[in-house]
């Protein structure tokens, strides 16, 4: 659904409609510039009635349609993680052709040789590894820490590829290209240049010492990579369906074709209206599709692969996310208030696994599960609702909802799932314009708070800019909100340093505009990622908040402060 709404925008753009659209609510071209369109990153953030794209804008209804265009939709955040290990960070250096591999501990720097323009790379769980992808050369580089040292193996991957997906044991990984995020990363349609293939992917084996690549042929124009969780099976979802690769037997049986299993159930929907969760056991799909109510499971195993079960709910699902144990799914039903659960536990479910949670009339439209997933946090970021709703989900279901003071962009848990970040939607206009009430004044103004879960007690924190990305820290009870005003003279480039068991929160400056943030834990630091001409790193003592930084990635030329 959301590389629908992409498609819509840029249909809207290339069809020539201008930023002066003046309907209820208008918007016109000197609130922000000729031929510009608010930013945005929730449809709360826009005037009445416009909707939130992909590409951070708000855009009007369609002119004529129904009752003023398509309502908002619900927008669910991804926050990018760095690229790091338990001790390590690296950076893609792609104009020296390196990998930069900067050490939490010590600040000490490497420059790795990996290829021509290195420009994808991901981390490889349980290790101080990652994988880096060479689109020019068409090759992947396996960089280890091994002994003080660093480990380099190369396999050759298909060219052109813009993602890799790595399996959560870090045996496996995934090359594959991705039109959604070629999209996003290029503006749009119109924008993007060199395209990889619809239908090959290259499977890499990781394991040291024995990596290896093999190239295979899947289902029409892969949109997403998602693992059982024991990583031997990668499911690559496309349009005509889920092509399922045993990782080992693809590798020792060497190229071939994976065809996809058929995931539609006889439906006539457009693929790309379609959200597909795998279990974490691989059983099942779980497939939710735009304007239908209802959920479809379709079996993935020998002896019920490609069998389809359809569950008719009380309305259309707004969300849909799997227990972390793959033994239940949860459909947020917003028209009726409700969170239905499904169970999976016992194969293909029917009618009789479905349970209704009644959330008292609460206006919610997503959810984010608790790292054990025994409890949920509902919300709507479609529309200008203060409150959020607590779904304790076992032993048995139990719901609390608490007011905050503006809407909701985003959320996540601290990793004891004892208190919460949520960053705020800032309401379209100016917070500085004269005679506004004091609540138009927060609604206005950006800001995040800091909620206790137990109590629903929640701090709020304005802030001078957008709140951007957030980590926790494993260790400690810290949080780090990145404030990035732009790169304009005098701008704001904060991190604030939350202590979550005081709620004290500590504004460290920044010398550069803040990107990522991340935790190292082995090393006792996080680290901020700037934006900046050679490369800056800001790493921040977990337990003293003491700051030093990292600004040149070149051997030669690094500075620490």
């Amino acid at each position: 659904m959301r590389f629908r709404t992409i498609l819509a925008a840029a249909l809207w753009l290339s069809a020539g409609c201008g930023s002066d659209y003046a309907g209820d609510g208008s918007f016109s071209s000197s609130d922000a510039g000729a031929g510009s369109l608010p930013d945005c990153l929730s449809s709360n953030e826009c005037p009445t009635g416009w909707t939130c794209t992909e590409f951070g804008t708000c855009v009007p209804p369609a002119p004529g349609a129904p009752d003023g265009g398509p309502g908002a939709v619900e927008i669910e955040s991804e926050l990018s993680a760095p690229t790091h290990s338990e001790r390590f960070v690296y950076v893609a250096m792609s104009e020296l052709d390196a990998l930069a591999k900067i050490d939490g501990t010590t600040l000490s720097v490497e420059s790795i040789p990996v290829g021509d323009q290195p420009e994808v790379l991901e981390a490889i769980p349980g290790s101080d590894g990652v994988v880096v992808l060479d689109r020019n050369n068409g090759t992947a580089s396996i960089v280890r820490a091994v002994n003080g040292g660093d480990d380099t193996r190369v396999v050759p991957v298909l060219p052109n590829m813009n993602r890799i997906s790595v399996d959560p044991t870090g045996s496996y990984a995934l090359a594959w290209f991705d039109l959604r995020q070629e999209t996003l990363d290029s503006g749009g349609l119109s924008g993007v240049g060199a395209i990889g293939s619809f239908q090959d992917v290259t499977v890499i084996r990781l394991r040291q010492d024995s990596e290896r690549s093999v190239d295979l042929s899947v289902g029409f124009r892969p949109r997403d990579v998602q693992f059982n969780d024991d990583g031997s099976r990668a499911y690559v979802v496309t349009d005509d369906g889920i092509s399922i690769i045993d990782m080992a037997n693809a590798i020792e049986a060497g190229p071939s074709i994976v065809a996809p299993v058929d995931i539609s159930g006889g439906s006539s929907a457009d693929p790309l209206d379609m959200e597909v969760n795998i279990v974490a056991s691989g059983e099942f799909a779980v497939v939710r599709e735009v304007a239908n109510p209802e959920i479809r499971v379709v079996g993935l195993t020998a002896g019920q692969l490609g069998v389809s079960r359809g569950l008719v709910l009380p309305g259309e699902p707004s969300d849909l996310d799997l227990a972390t144990n793959g033994l239940a799914a949860y459909a947020v039903i917003k028209d009726t208030s409700e969170l239905v659960v499904i169970d999976l536990a016992g194969g293909l479910p029917d009618a009789s696994d479905v349970t209704r949670i009644d959330l008292g009339g609460e206006t919610v439209g997503s959810m984010v599960l608790s790292p054990l997933g025994d409890q949920a946090i509902l919300f709507t970021n479609a529309s200008s609702v203060e409150r959020l709703t607590v779904v304790d989900l076992s032993p048995a279901p139990a719901v609390r909802s608490f007011s905050l003071q503006k809407s909701i962009r985003s959320l996540g848990y601290d990793p004891t799932a004892t208190s919460l970040i949520v960053t705020h939607a800032k309401s379209f206009g100016d917070a500085q314009e004269n005679g506004i009430s004091f609540e138009e004044f927060i609604d206005r103004s950006y800001g995040y708070s800091i909620v206790d879960i137990a109590t629903g007690f929640d701090k709020l924190q304005i802030t001078e800019a957008d709140p951007g990305a957030f980590r926790f820290s494993t260790t400690t009870p810290r949080a780090y909100v990145l404030v990035d005003g732009g790169d304009g003279p005098g701008a704001v480039a904060q991190t604030h340093i939350i202590e979550l068991d005081t709620g004290v929160v500590r504004l460290q400056n920044m010398s550069s505009p803040p990107e990522t943030v991340g935790v190292l834990p082995q090393a006792g630091m996080a680290f901020v990622n700037q934006r900046h001409p050679l490369g800056r790193v800001s790493f921040i003592d977990v337990a003293s908040d003491a700051m030093r930084t990292v600004t040149g990635f070149d051997l030669n030329s690094r500075i620490v402060d």
